[in-house]
């Protein structure tokens, strides 16, 4: 339906591999959001251009990739996403950009 009504639109969003979608749900049940769980999870960009020969994956990198760190932020917060970040073995969060 993008590519429909947005030729040549691209469209960026964040997602999670399997492990990183435990982490979250783990995350939102301690924060008691039990409702609110991540279900969709994707580890390759590459995979979406099996869904249409329309999806053209423009890139992919780590979640907290372009973010500078503030030295004023508490240090878990940082420690976490330099964890998210360097964790490449793990790719947990990404975000994704694509062209429909």
């Amino acid at each position: 339906m993008l590519a429909d009504n947005f030729p040549n639109g691209e469209v960026a969003f964040d997602t999670s591999t399997k492990l990183g979608g435990i982490f979250s749900n783990w995350g939102l049940r301690k924060a008691g959001m039990k409702q609110a769980t991540t279900r969709w999870t994707l580890k390759d960009a590459n995979k979406l251009t099996k869904w249409g020969k329309r999806i053209h994956v423009i890139d992919q990198f780590p979640y907290f990739n372009t973010i500078p760190r503030d030295p004023g932020w508490d240090v878990k917060i940082t420690t976490q996403m330099d964890f998210i970040e360097k964790s490449r073995l793990f790719n947990i969060s990404n975000i994704f950009r694509v062209r429909v």
